[in-house]
């Protein structure tokens, strides 16, 4: 691992960096997995909320999400291959910010921009594989596929719904193995909802997963999808050694409140992104009103 950059190494070999999560400031669920194999990085992008709390992004949010693309793009640069688990702009950039050159020569694996897809998604991904296309990359149709490189395995799941209904689109879930070690990763299932989330990733030394929106519980999220997921959290950290949750659960200031929960069934205390490398979670878009507040005060 580079001077400098701190992440979480296993005993098989893989080393595991969180590049911009939504405990570091921006929502995104960026991730670094380096075998002897490869460098592979998932989901290289980041964003914020245009609106929340009807504020518009806080300048130390615009100063993070700087900061966020420039780590992304350097660990993209150096990059062999990469991942796209789907197609929301947290999770992929068609060349809005990062420099779709980037992605030259690179093997990128991407959700079927085809199947099991909502329209604008497909939309998104004909835009992202024409960027691809021009970049000259290589690109793989992922969805429930395996990846032999060296004596690393990047496992694919077939694609499961974004959270608590298909109308935002489906998501890919993967395994990287090597060495009789794995890390397992898996992008807006938005909770986990479903066992098979669970099943896919347990016996993983490392499991990275989004929490429940619980910030959007009375809208687009209920509080027995909060229950299923804080069982589901729990039965899956009795089968991992370390459990991050991050991405959603992270927009809401609450969210110890959450994993104490999970915790209470299970005995054990998933982490965020950040505390896995060592930092205090920043959760700047859960403070917006509380910067504007600090901001109108000075």
């Amino acid at each position: 691992m580079p001077p400098g950059r701190v992440g979480c190494a296993l005993r098989g070999g893989i080393e595991v960096v969180p590049i911009a999560f939504d405990s570091m400031g921006v929502r995104s669920m960026a991730t670094l997995v380096e075998t002897r194999d490869a460098r592979i990085l998932l989901d290289p992008s980041a964003a914020l909320a245009p609106v929340r709390f009807g504020l518009p992004p806080h300048r130390l949010e615009l100063e993070a999400l700087e900061d966020s693309i420039s780590r992304i793009e350097s660990e993209l640069e150096d990059a062999d291959i990469v991942v796209v688990t789907h197609y929301h702009y947290d999770h992929h950039d068609p060349g809005f910010k990062i420099s779709a050159e980037k992605y030259s020569s690179k093997l990128v694996l991407v959700k079927d921009p085809l199947r099991n897809i909502n329209v604008s998604q497909r939309i998104r991904a004909s835009r992202f594989l024409k960027v691809l296309k021009a970049a000259e990359a290589r690109v793989r149709v992922a969805d429930g596929q395996r990846f032999l490189v060296g004596k690393t395995e990047i496992a694919f799941s077939e694609p499961v719904p974004h959270g608590n209904t298909t109308k935002l689109g489906y998501v890919l879930m993967l395994r990287i193995g090597e060495g009789g070690d794995s890390v397992a990763y898996s992008s807006d299932v938005e909770g986990p909802l479903e066992g098979r989330v669970v099943d896919f990733m347990c016996g993983s030394r490392i499991a990275i997963v989004d929490g429940p929106p619980t910030y959007l519980v009375g809208r687009a999220y209920t509080s027995e999808d909060v229950a299923r997921a804080a069982g589901n959290l729990a039965r899956l950290s009795e089968c991992v050694e370390v459990l991050v949750v991050d991405h959603h659960l992270m927009r809401d200031l609450n969210y110890p409140v959450f994993l104490e929960r999970v915790s209470e069934l299970s005995g054990r205390r998933p982490i965020s992104a950040a505390e896995l490398l060592g930092r205090e979670p920043s959760l700047l878009e859960a403070r917006r009103r509380e910067l504007y507040g600090a901001a109108s005060e000075e």
